[in-house]
């Protein structure tokens, strides 16, 4: 007799059942998946949320329409909407009546990739950020290019509308008895300290003088000019290309008369490096700066104040000449920010910290290094050398506990492009301005960055 096996072959019933077991298995992989995804879309829509209500919360609009415009403006300058989605209706925001904050809400659906199988094809991905105006503290150095090349195409002029609306939002934005405080350096290839400070210690400048030698030289009243053309002369001014024109003619110069004067040297404010090493240094003033004689500089420094009418006063009287020299203007904006001579409107780092202060720098440049440093005068022209002591200076104001914020305006080599990046404490706080109004924009983020409002919620 055959006896059957008391085992049962399975073999056959062995892949129903793995495949029976492997849809929740794959649900629960697709669903860690589409898990992360949400939590990626969740951050990135944060972080638009977050730009907007600074935004908003930093703005003196008050149409209900334009401040919409201007939050969907900064919650579409992200990558949230590569994850979620939402409309007009999802968008809520305004200040709140009892403690005057500004929020932004945004509602929002991600669509899933897996989990559409379990039923649930979209997931809500909601943020929401709070502001308000903050008790934190702010010294902020404006160091501004007032070469001559800021003389083409409206750039001054756009310069100071730009500069006088970041001194207006930062400043408008302070909360009673906060202590915010703002400087201006403006730089050519020298900076201008101000006359009021000749005889300071920290600075070596001779006397102004007057030859007691007479010198002559002739001069011809009587000449008469015939055949008169203009003639057109190419040349860089502060790198960019200008055209200057002379009226050439056949002269017949007549008798000369002499002239006599007593030649004369004057200070005008200007002052240069001190010795190689200690021109990336703001200590060891028993070298002291020099004062460079007979040269004109840009308008002179305005020490941290508060007060946004003497700022947009000196703005107003800023002008544009002479070539560049950023580490100068960089020097003086560090100078500025702290609290020891040459410069002592500053507070110390340790009462910043107190205040939970930032102390701040931002550096405006339309152009190129065209001169470096001879000691004490700046009228070499060894870019390359001027570069590094730009980057020396950047890294060493950074390290000091100083965000940098760079703005390149029609700025277009390479190399000073990439100068201007790494000088920035950070890729966020380096920009670059094609136009006035690009520039304006510029400087309007940077305010909304500087402004006090911090993000409460």
């Amino acid at each position: 007799m055959v006896r059957k096996s008391v085992f049962r072959d399975v073999k056959g019933s062995i892949p129903v059942i793995f495949a029976l077991s492997a849809v929740p298995l794959l649900l629960a992989s697709g669903a860690a998946i589409d898990m992360v995804q949400a939590n990626n879309a969740k951050t990135a829509l944060q972080a638009e949320v977050d730009a907007a209500a600074l935004a908003g919360g930093t703005s003196k609009i008050t149409n209900q329409s334009q401040l919409r415009t201007l939050v969907r403006k900064y919650l579409a300058s992200n990558d949230a909407h590569d994850f979620v989605t939402y409309n007009d209706a999802n968008i809520t925001f305004g200040t709140i009546a009892t403690s005057g904050n500004f929020f932004v809400k945004v509602k929002g659906k991600m669509q899933t990739s897996f989990m559409g199988m379990a039923g649930y094809s979209t997931l809500d991905i909601d943020a929401y950020t709070e502001v308000e105006k903050g008790s934190n503290a702010l010294e902020l150095a404006l160091v501004l290019d007032n070469t001559a090349s800021m003389n083409s195409e409206g750039r001054m002029e756009a310069l100071k509308v730009s500069a006088k609306n970041l001194v207006s939002t930062v400043l408008d934005s302070v909360p009673a008895g906060a202590y915010v405080k703002i400087g201006i350096v403006p730089f050519s290839n020298y900076v201008n300290v101000g006359l009021p400070n000749r005889n300071k210690s920290w600075l070596d400048v001779p006397p102004d003088s007057v030859s007691p030698i007479a010198q002559t030289y002739p001069t011809y009243p009587n000449a008469t000019y015939s055949n008169c053309h203009l003639t057109d002369h190419p040349y860089l001014n502060d790198g960019v290309p200008a055209v200057w024109q002379s009226n050439d003619c056949d002269v017949n110069q007549g008798t000369p008369v002499m002239v006599t004067y007593y030649p004369s040297s004057t200070w005008n404010g200007c002052v240069g490096s001190r010795n190689n090493g200690l021109d990336t240094k703001i200590n060891g003033l028993a070298n002291k700066y020099s004062g460079i004689m007979d040269m004109n500089c840009a308008a002179p420094i305005t020490d941290l104040t508060p007060s946004k009418a003497t700022l947009d006063s000196q703005i107003d009287a800023m002008i544009a000449t002479g070539e560049t020299y950023i580490p100068s203007g960089l020097l003086w904006g560090w100078n500025m920010l702290d609290s020891n001579e040459p410069i002592t409107g500053a507070k110390t780092k340790a009462e910043m910290v107190l205040l939970k202060g930032t102390k701040s720098l931002v550096l405006m440049t339309d152009g190129d290094n065209t001169l470096s440093a001879s000691y004490p005068r700046h009228d070499g022209g060894d870019a390359a050398a001027a570069d590094a002591k730009t980057a020396e200076l950047c890294s060493k104001i950074k390290a000091d506990g100083i965000s940098v914020y760079t703005v390149g305006f029609k700025v277009t080599k390479p190399s000073s492009i990439s100068l201007l990046a790494e000088c920035a404490s950070s890729p966020s706080q380096a920009f670059a301005a094609a136009d006035a109004s690009a520039l304006a924009a510029v400087f309007s983020e940077i305010a909304g960055s500087l402004a006090q409002v911090r993000v409460a919620k």
